[in-house]
């Protein structure tokens, strides 16, 4: 987590290099005050323009200073708990910590906690589940890197929750980390029940559901996505963005599978500067991995895959979209065989483990 600490007095400077001293050097400081700085300080002169400048390029924002002129200075920045950085308050004596923005998806909660017990503060957080120490499905996805879906919806099942309504947590046991998802909601206190015992209606109020697959429920719920899926896509030079994702959408509908669980997107050498595709992508919002022809014609023979004579032709190689599923999902067989779309087909294979976190090649930083 990159953190940002501003303050405006020498005492909030003092205070806020305490910080860095225990967080490391992910923390960057920023003081108006004059003389006696801790080194290194970046000085500034204009609060509203630095908050500005560096909103968006940092995880969590700590403000030594007082609430009110926080308030001011982020409100016109603040888009979506989904996007928007962890905002931490702070008074210069180190009295109060306070979550004032993102407390949970965006971690200022804990952030809080942590400042708090590195300076010896009192935490104020004031998020319901968090005051009635009752489990919240956000901060649950976050730990488990999941999507929420529909994201509407989540504001409904924590009110649920905090009025005492049944919303029992589910998973679905197919899942490759299925283990994992349980260890990990193990420890902050919710025990994961069986899908299989969604069709027992009177179990539950609502409900939070972990699983890749498109459910129908009649009751209130959200689900949590696991990123499960590899798409393989091959498209016309005119495909635009709009056709490619209505193909995708409808090619996870016939398995009945989310589009909130596609892991990876995957293609050709020959189509890396489609802007249909790429545009596509970008707003997916996951990761996109391009194959020479040698990496697919090595899956073309080792799975027998059909070939098309007009594709061949065209770029070299006779299947991309099965081939390259195959590829980016290091899988061995397809959810969903090539389908023909409008000048795209679409295949889609199933992720055991995210293999991109750790290449170089996909991961330049």
């Amino acid at each position: 987590m990159k953190i940002a600490v501003m303050s405006v007095t020498l005492k909030g400077a003092q205070l806020a290099a305490r910080l860095r001293d225990d967080f490391g050097n992910k923390v960057d400081l920023y003081s108006r005050a004059r003389g006696g700085l801790p080194e290194p300080t970046i000085p500034f002169e204009n609060l509203g323009e630095l908050v500005t400048d560096i909103f968006n390029k940092y995880d969590g924002l700590i403000f030594i200073m007082a609430t009110g002129i926080v308030v001011r200075v982020v409100a016109p920045l603040i888009k979506d708990k989904r996007s928007d950085p962890a905002v931490v308050v702070m008074d210069d004596a180190g009295i109060h910590a306070i979550s004032l923005l993102a407390g949970h998806i965006g971690g200022a909660n804990e952030l809080t906690e942590r400042v708090a017990a590195v300076v010896g503060a009192r935490p104020v957080i004031t998020t319901a589940t968090d005051v009635a120490h009752l489990p919240a499905p956000d901060v649950l996805a976050v730990k488990m890197e999941l999507a929420i879906e529909p994201f509407e919806d989540l504001k409904s099942i924590n009110a649920a929750i905090v009025a005492g309504e049944k919303v029992p947590f589910f998973i679905d046991q197919e899942l490759a980390q299925a283990s994992r998802y349980t260890r990990i909601a193990t420890e902050y206190g919710i025990e994961l029940l069986d899908m299989q015992q969604l069709q027992e209606g009177d179990c539950y109020d609502a409900a939070v559901v972990i699983t890749d697959k498109e459910l129908y429920l009649p009751k209130l719920h959200i689900y949590l996505r696991p990123t499960t899926l590899s798409v393989g896509v091959g498209c016309r030079r005119d495909a635009t963005s709009s056709e490619i994702m209505a193909a995708i959408n409808d090619a996870c509908h016939k398995i009945g599978r989310s589009l909130y669980s596609i892991a990876i997107v995957n293609s050709s050498v020959a189509k890396q500067d489609e802007i249909g595709l790429l545009a596509a992508v970008q707003q997916l919002e996951i990761p996109v991995k391009f194959y020479t022809n040698e990496q697919l014609l090595e899956v073309i023979e080792v799975y027998r895959l059909d070939v098309s004579e007009f594709v061949q032709e065209e770029i070299g190689v006779g299947n991309v979209c099965e081939a390259s599923a195959l590829l980016g999902g290091r899988a061995a067989s397809l959810l969903l065989p090539k389908t023909v779309y409008p000048k795209v087909t679409v295949a889609i294979a199933e992720v055991k483990f995210r293999w991109w976190e750790s290449d170089p090649a996909m991961n330049p930083d």
